[in-house]
């Protein structure tokens, strides 16, 4: 077998690789949704709006440009008949007061006593989708990596989605792990255990579930660990507790193709 085919990049921009790339950037991409709320009757569209087009069709358009994401999702006529029956298209989130917003977002997470845990985080429809794709991540099991600078907000978000989860409920469901380059695979397992333990006590009190945050988890070389119980689910090959309500979630910073300049130094 003559293996794998080597290719020579040598001269290509990453412009002319980023059609290629697996990756794709949250800000670039359109994020429409629909969720089926948690009380069995109503949804929530989110992430995209209806325009009826010239064939008697309606087009997925973003809200925001106005480029189409998808044509001919629904007839004309279903698309009336819909509107006839209050179903809530087109809604400006970023336009709602907060107090709806935050109403909104706990009829897809199923919270039936929301509460604004902070009122100085700004709820925009951008965090609002980061949430909500979150959340969907955890219902179908989903590994759930956030990227991002560090400042931008990851912490916070996920801070705040906790909080809203709790109600006010005097518990924590948070865990925050500084990861450092002095964090080790034993360290990382530790906090894990300790992390059931709270999730559990959670689950079987209160009913929700909690996070055990990553934070900067690129910056150990025991990122094989973090792995292991991000996407295995398991600790030095042992499953993790079975149904205790633990979510683990890692953040890491963006990677950065060096200079050359930079690597002489």
């Amino acid at each position: 077998s003559p293996g794998r085919q080597q290719v020579d990049l040598t001269g290509v921009r990453d412009e002319d690789l980023a059609p290629f790339l697996i990756r794709k950037r949250w800000e670039t991409e359109p994020h429409p949704y629909i969720f089926f709320n948690d009380d069995h009757a109503s949804m929530t569209f989110i992430g995209f709006h209806l325009q009826p087009n010239d064939q008697n069709f309606v087009d997925a358009i973003e809200p925001t440009s106005g480029r189409v994401i998808k044509r001919n999702v629904m007839t004309k006529a279903l698309y009336e008949g819909l509107k006839l029956q209050r179903v809530p298209f087109n809604i400006d989130f970023d336009s709602l007061p907060r107090g709806e917003k935050i109403e909104r977002l706990c009829n897809v997470l199923g919270i039936q006593w929301p509460l604004d845990p902070d009122e100085t985080y700004e709820l925009t429809t951008d965090n609002i989708l980061k949430m909500l794709a979150i959340h969907m991540r955890f219902r179908c099991g989903i590994p759930v990596i956030i990227m991002g600078e560090t400042g931008c907000g990851k912490t916070r978000l996920i801070k705040f989605l906790c909080e809203l989860r709790r109600s006010g409920v005097a518990t924590e469901n948070m865990k925050l792990v500084k990861v450092h380059g002095g964090t080790t695979s034993d360290m990382i397992y530790t906090k894990v255990r300790e992390a059931e333990e709270i999730a559990s006590f959670n689950k079987e009190e209160y009913g929700f579930d909690s996070v055990l945050f990553f934070d900067e988890a690129n910056t150990t070389e025991a990122i094989s660990s973090i792995k292991e119980v991000l996407c295995d689910k398991t600790v030095k090959g042992s499953s993790l507790t079975p149904d205790c309500g633990l979510q683990i979630i890692a953040a890491c910073n963006p990677y950065r193709k060096h200079t050359d300049e930079m690597i002489q130094r």
